[in-house]
C-alpha cells in the first residue's frame, strides 16, 4: 500500500515529471492508509496485480510481529505497458527484480529505496543475506532513509557513491505547535506514546518503567494512542502492576494526529527495533520534547545523546525517563528535519543529473 507520509515526497516528484505511482499490497494493520490514494493531485497510481503471505514473526524478549511477503508479478507488466524513463522500487524483494529486469531490458536507470539498518537486519539468515549480498551487486543507484541506512548498505559493499542519502520525512505542514488538543488528561506532566500497541515497539518496557517510577513516588499519566494485536495483553499488564493514570486510547485518524501530540508534555518512543521511527519527527514538528531507544534509525541524526536510552537497560530506561519527568526536556530543534520538499527535490535533481 501507499504510505501516506511518502504522498508528499511522491507530490515534489510529480511537479517535476510524469509520475506513476504503483503498488499492490494490502497489508490489515495499515487500513488507515487507504484513505491516501485521494490525495495525489501530481502524479497517477494504479494498483497492479500480485498477493501477499502473512506470517507472524516472534522476535526477540517474544516480542510478536506480523510480517508480509509480497509477490508481484503485475509491476512487471506495468512497466512494460507503460514505458518509463527511470524507476524507483522499495527495498530488495520481488517488485524490485521486476524493475530491474526492466531496467536492463530497456537501459533504464533504477534506485532501490532502502530503509533497514545493521540492527534491523541483525537477525538474517544465512541464506538471505546471501541473497542480499547477491542483489546489491546487481543495483548500480540507491536511496537511503538516512545514515543508518547508508551504513547497512556498505556492510553490504555498496560505495557510499552509489547511495542518494535522504531523510525519512513527514508533512511539516500538518504537524504544528499550534492548535486543539484531542485529549485531557489529568495529573500533568502527560507522557505519551503513540505507535503499534506490540511489543517490538517496546510498550511493555515502557509501562515496566513507569510503574517502577510510580512506586518511587512520581506523579504523571500515561497516555498510549493505537491499536495493535497485543493491546488487550499490555493493557492487562499495566492491570498487573498497578499502574495509575494510564489511558489507553485506540488508533485515531490521521489528520488527529497532531492534536494527540498537543494532548502531552513529553513523548516517548522505546521501540526494540525501527528502521526510523516517524513518531520522533511528527512530535517535533509539533514542538514536543522526545525521548528515543538508540534503536530508532533515526536517533542519531535528529536526537540529541541525552534524550536517548536503551530500553533493554531498565535502570537506563528509568533514569532517562524519570529525568524528564521531573526536569522536563527542551525539544529538539525542528532545523535537524528534511521537509518532504527539499526529500522531494533532491530525489528528483539525482533523476534529472543521470539524463543530463
Amino acid at each position: 500500500m501507499v504510505a501516506p507520509y511518502r504522498v508528499p515526497v511522491y507530490e515534489e516528484l510529480g511537479g517535476a515529471f510524469e509520475t506513476l505511482v504503483l503498488f499492490s499490497g494490502r497489508e490489515r494493520n495499515r487500513g488507515s492508509w487507504e484513505r491516501v490514494l485521494g490525495q495525489f493531485r501530481s502524479c497517477r497510481w494504479k494498483q497492479v496485480w500480485g498477493f501477499a503471505l502473512r506470517f507472524a514473526r516472534r522476535a526477540e524478549q517474544g516480542a510478536i510481529d506480523q510480517q508480509y511477503l509480497h509477490l508481484d508479478p503485475g509491476y512487471f507488466f506495468e512497466l512494460l505497458r507503460y514505458r518509463p524513463h527511470a524507476v524507483i522500487s522499495n527495498e530488495m524483494g520481488f517488485r524490485t527484480l521486476a524493475a530491474l529486469f526492466y531496467g536492463f531490458l530497456f537501459r533504464r536507470p533504477v534506485w532501490v529505496w532502502w530503509g533497514g539498518t545493521l540492527h534491523t537486519e541483525r537477525n538474517l539468515s544465512r541464506r538471505k543475506r546471501a541473497w542480499r549480498k547477491w542483489f546489491v551487486g546487481r543495483v548500480r543507484r540507491w536511496i537511503s532513509y538516512g545514515e543508518t541506512s547508508t551504513e547497512y548498505l556498505e556492510s553490504l559493499g555498496v560505495s557510499r557513491e552509489r547511495v542518494l542519502q535522504i531523510q525519512n520525512c513527514v508533512d511539516g505542514r500538518q504537524f504544528q505547535p499550534e492548535g486543539e488538543r484531542l485529549i485531557d488528561v489529568h495529573p500533568k506532566p502527560v507522557v505519551l506514546y503513540t505507535g503499534q500497541m506490540i511489543r517490538r515497539k517496546g510498550v511493555d518496557r515502557l509501562i515496566e518503567s513507569a510503574a517502577r517510577l510510580q512506586s518511587g513516588g512520581a506523579e504523571f499519566s500515561l497516555l498510549l494512542v493505537g491499536g495493535g494485536a497485543e493491546a488487550e495483553s499490555l493493557q492487562e499488564q499495566a492491570a498487573s502492576l498497578g499502574l495509575r493514570h494510564l489511558v489507553f486510547h485506540g488508533a485515531v485518524a490521521a489528520e488527529q494526529m497532531p492534536a494527540v501530540y498537543r494532548s502531552a508534555d513529553l513523548v516517548v518512543f522505546p521501540t526494540l527495533e525501527d528502521v526510523w521511527g516517524l513518531t520522533a519527527n511528527e512530535a517535533i514538528l509539533c514542538g514536543k520534547p522526545v525521548l528515543t531507544s538508540i534503536y530508532a534509525g533515526c536517533a542519531e541524526e535528529i536526537i540529541p545523546s541525552e534524550q536517548r536510552f536503551d530500553p533493554h537497560d531498565p535502570d537506563q530506561f528509568d533514569k532517562a525517563l524519570g529525568s524528564a519527568i521531573r526536569k522536563g526536556l527542551i525539544p529538539p530543534s525542528r532545523d535537524s528535519l528534511w521537509t518532504c520538499e527539499r526529500t522531494g527535490k533532491t530525489i528528483a535533481e539525482a533523476i534529472s543529473s543521470v539524463f543530463l
